[in-house]
């Protein structure tokens, strides 16, 4: 019993060892820099204006007639 509780132990150690190497290695590489950049980056995107000439949009707030109520 006491063997696994070792075993477990040491994999735990790997395990958050290996989140520590991964965590420095974005914070030396700059992917935490900027986080709110892309936001800016998708909306464009997502607007159906946006789109490249001879393109026809699908969404459904491009639709230029109103819908009508019942």
């Amino acid at each position: 019993m006491i063997d696994i509780t070792f075993y477990l132990f040491f994999v735990a150690l790997l395990v958050s060892f290996a989140a520590w190497c991964i965590f420095l290695w974005a914070i030396r590489t700059g992917q935490f820099r900027d986080v709110e950049d892309i936001k800016y980056q998708i909306w464009p995107a997502a607007d159906p204006s946006a789109a490249p000439l001879g393109t026809e949009s699908s969404h459904p707030a491009s639709d230029p007639e109103p819908l009508e109520r019942p």
